[in-house]
């Protein structure tokens, strides 16, 4: 989903909580990444898909007004509070020119700092709806979303699963799915 939507005469991207960076498709435009959390940077400097890598904190971005043609979060509002999220989206809207993406779990979705992440704690969970009321389009994922407490760690079951869940996911992505994208056309 992401490659088609960066498709549509995108020429820079910038990648809001990039961590280790995600996105191999991104060498394709100028990108830089940015992150607070410096040793995800230098593991994303490695893996070579951004020109350029910012250490910063999303709650005060560095950037300029419509520096970039798209900007990209993925899997980050949810570590912010309510407040701070809503915030974010408004200095992402600022600094895009022409879309923001967002993805996020749907609905609170538990996760803890760690040791090696002290930024990692889930603050808020997210709907559809909240994205709609300030003008996004959203589009779930039809990634099974296990219940609390499931422990499927094996990866080859937990994918045979979410094919054969597939359907029931379709049909009732409010329930099952497992995240959302959120994406707002700017200008």
């Amino acid at each position: 989903m992401l490659s088609s939507r960066l498709n549509g005469g995108t020429q820079s991207c910038l990648d809001i909580g990039c961590g280790r960076g995600r996105f191999s498709q991104l060498k394709q435009f100028y990108s830089v990444g940015c992150d607070i959390h410096q040793p995800t940077l230098l593991e994303g400097r490695e893996r070579g898909y951004y020109n350029d890598l910012v250490k910063c904190n999303v709650r005060q971005l560095p950037f300029k007004p419509k520096t970039f043609d798209t900007v990209i979060s993925t899997e980050l509002i949810e570590h912010l509070d309510k407040d701070s999220g809503l915030e974010f989206l408004r200095q992402a809207e600022q600094i895009a020119c022409k879309q923001v993406i967002i993805t996020t779990p749907w609905g609170f979705f538990t996760m803890e700092d760690t040791k090696d992440n002290p930024y990692n704690r889930h603050c808020s969970g997210w709907l559809p709806q909240e994205f709609q009321r300030v003008g996004y389009k959203t589009h779930p994922f039809y990634t099974f979303r296990f219940p609390k407490g499931a422990k499927v760690s094996n990866i080859i079951i937990k994918h045979i699963l979410t094919v054969l869940l597939y359907p029931l996911v379709r049909l009732y992505p409010e329930r099952f799915a497992m995240d959302f994208a959120a994406i707002k056309e700017i200008g």
